[in-house]
């Protein structure tokens, strides 16, 4: 792969992590103006089928999936469906920087998941990165963590879980199809688990909703659409750990446009414990990077 390509899938995988993070604090505006998380997402995903598999008919003229490939796709796109609706939908109950840092303790659950699902050793400095992170939420969160709304949490945290098992997902159904196609089929899931999410929490809202918070609504999806239409074109064009290490840029950009679209201020304390998550997955890419370095 030249370092040409290199370069443009880094520029790509920057400006989705921008996009990604830049989206979140949009939802909770659409949250409040009535259009709920599970129903942006439904709504979101009919557009994501549409482009996505135009795409992968344009590449290979069919969307169907080899048998080997079947279990990793709908696995990826089960994985995908949580961590969209948990996540978007956790901004409703708890800030954006606090769900944003309970998010990013994704990277850390596949640091400790790794030796148990590819058989990666644990080794001293793993477990001394999964322990400052850990340091970090605890002062994050600190004495505010009893007074933080129960729901946003466990939302929060149910979409690290499924992020971990989103990468492992996608790490195997990449190996044989092409990223268009997996990214359809992955959407096509995520529309009959967004609709059980809005029929369970009774919110399925009618496109006039939509319309009605039509600012934020579009400027979630925009964003959204674009990040993830980058992020499948980044990851043929880089190397996953390289490719990691920019989106450590996500949680940034969702804390600063959080702190001016929505007048959110993180204390001191939280931007203390926050930082050290954000260390910790930065040290944990630049790990596993030079790990795959010397290896190679």
């Amino acid at each position: 792969m030249s370092n040409n390509a290199i370069l443009t899938g880094l520029s790509l995988g920057l400006l989705a992590a921008l996009c990604y993070g830049a989206n979140v604090p949009y939802a909770k505006l659409a949250a409040e103006a009535g259009a709920s998380g599970p129903t942006v997402v439904f709504y979101r995903a009919f557009l994501l089928v549409a482009l996505l598999g135009g795409l992968g008919l344009a590449q290979g003229g069919t969307l169907a999936v080899a048998r080997p490939w079947r279990l990793p796709v709908l696995g990826l796109g089960i994985a995908t469906s949580f961590v969209g609706l948990c996540y978007i939908s956790s901004v409703a109950f708890i800030p954006v920087g606090i769900a944003t840092i309970l998010y990013y303790i994704y990277p850390l659950l596949i640091l400790v998941a790794s030796p148990l699902v590819d058989g990666e050793r644990l080794t001293p400095a793993r477990l001394a990165i999964f322990a400052l992170a850990f340091v970090g939420l605890v002062i994050a969160l600190g004495a505010d963590f009893g007074a933080l709304d129960w729901r946003g949490l466990a939302l929060a945290l149910m979409a690290a879980s499924a992020a971990a098992l989103q990468f492992f997902c996608a790490a195997r159904a990449t190996r044989g199809v092409h990223p268009a196609i997996a990214g359809f089929w992955t959407q096509l899931i995520l529309i009959p688990v967004a609709l059980a999410a809005c029929l369970a929490t009774g919110r399925l809202a009618s496109p006039a909703v939509l319309l009605a918070a039509a600012v934020p609504v579009g400027l979630h999806i925009g964003l959204f659409v674009l990040a993830f239409v980058c992020h499948l074109t980044a990851a043929r064009l880089t190397p996953p750990a390289a490719l990691g290490l920019v989106f450590c840029a996500e949680p940034v950009a969702s804390i600063l446009l959080a702190t001016q679209v929505l007048d959110e201020h993180l204390t001191p304390r939280q931007v203390s414990g926050g930082t050290l998550v954000l260390i910790a997955v930065v040290a944990s890419v630049l790990m596993e990077s030079r790990r795959k370095a010397v290896s190679a």
